[in-house]
């Protein structure tokens, strides 16, 4: 395996170059339980994390996830490798963890971000044309997917299932400023031509979606062969099982790479509230004409939002997803400040107690 081809271009062998003296470059593929699967040029090895690396990692978001380059080391006797450090990811697809403290920030617990996947070109959102469609829903990943870093990009699935599946396009379209949207059937072919351009030598592209959409359906076509198991949604309610219950990196012949992730079912945003900018801009740019600068978009005199409303050029389930977004991306943003302060006051005690142990010896 050479890893010029998935990616390991001057940019990275300059931020190795302070390790190669005792180390060998690696990129993660799969992980479970911290224990990963790496691919170095070597070929593929399992590996684990360093002590030191695993005890010094305060936030779990930066511990290794499928697509993040690594620092490895070999050692006789041993089958895995060891994972030193990772290097700078140069894009993230994350969510909100899920929280196990109270409001008040008195528990123990966390609500640190869940990094998905790393060093991703294109984030790809596929959403099925045969279950319910959801606009409101795609706003909400496409406010995850702008944070990345990475070229979002939208895939409406089983096409052959939707006569007009033109018009969902258009509806897709009108909200998404600028992200490419595409039609495709994974089952017939059709559309399937539309991935050759995101499919190019040392790119990656990560797959996101909820369950039953046909992501594992789509890298089994790109790839020619199974990877991914693939089952049907349910009758009752056209609800997918978790066909893909791990990440995982899958390489072709030609050196771009797939991820492959669980569907997401709770889809928690999390990032800058400002982000939202780029999901409604429509909103955003209204808001500059409305006549009172800090207009509530209540019950004030020359509001543009309500006017919008009223005259059909803005949607009202539209405005209150947005407002919905807004409300949790800050109290998210309050809540990691109090964690933050929480944890420097608890290493400021700790720390004045070792002084003290200190002065004592």
């Amino acid at each position: 395996m050479n890893l010029k081809n998935i990616g390991f271009n001057e940019n990275r062998i300059s931020e190795f170059r302070d390790y190669q003296a005792e180390y060998i470059p690696g990129r993660v593929i799969s992980e479970s339980r911290n224990l990963y699967r790496v691919v170095t040029d070597a070929g593929e090895r399992p590996a684990i994390l360093n002590d030191k690396f695993w005890f010094e990692t305060q936030d779990k978001s930066l511990l290794p996830v499928v697509g993040d380059w690594v620092v490895l080391s070999e050692h006789e006797g041993l089958n895995n490798l060891k994972i030193h450090n990772i290097l700078p990811r140069k894009s993230k697809f994350a969510r909100k963890a899920v929280d196990s403290f109270g409001r008040n920030y008195s528990k123990s617990g966390t609500s640190e971000e869940q990094v998905i996947s790393a060093n991703v070109d294109y984030v790809i959102l596929v959403i099925s044309l045969d279950r319910e469609f959801n606009l409101r829903k795609i706003e909400r990943y496409m406010t995850l997917m702008w944070d990345s870093g990475a070229n979002p990009v939208i895939i409406l699935n089983k096409a052959d299932d939707c006569p007009d599946y033109e018009s969902y396009v258009e509806q897709v379209e009108a909200i998404c400023y600028g992200i490419p949207v595409h039609a495709i059937s994974a089952k017939t072919g059709f559309g399937m031509e539309t991935f050759d351009s995101y499919l190019k030598t040392g790119e990656t592209i990560s797959f996101i979606g909820s369950s039953g959409v046909g992501k594992s359906s789509i890298i089994n076509y790109l790839s020619g062969s199974k990877q991914m198991w693939v089952y049907d949604v349910r009758d009752a309610d056209h609800r997918g099982r978790h066909t893909t219950t791990h990440r995982e990196m899958i390489i072709l012949e030609n050196g771009a790479s797939i991820i492959d992730n669980p569907g997401m079912r709770d889809i928690k945003v999390q990032g800058d509230p400002g982000n939202l900018e780029l999901t409604f801009r429509d909103i955003i740019e209204l808001q500059r004409h409305c006549k009172f600068r800090n207009c509530q978009h209540d019950t004030e005199p020359g509001c543009a939002i309500k006017e919008a409303i009223d005259n059909g050029e803005l949607e009202q389930a539209r405005f209150n997803n947005y407002k919905k977004l807004q409300r949790e991306l800050i109290f998210l943003a309050k809540r990691k400040k109090e964690r933050v302060h929480k944890t420097y006051n608890q290493a400021s005690l700790q720390a004045a107690i070792d002084r003290e142990i200190r002065k004592k010896k």
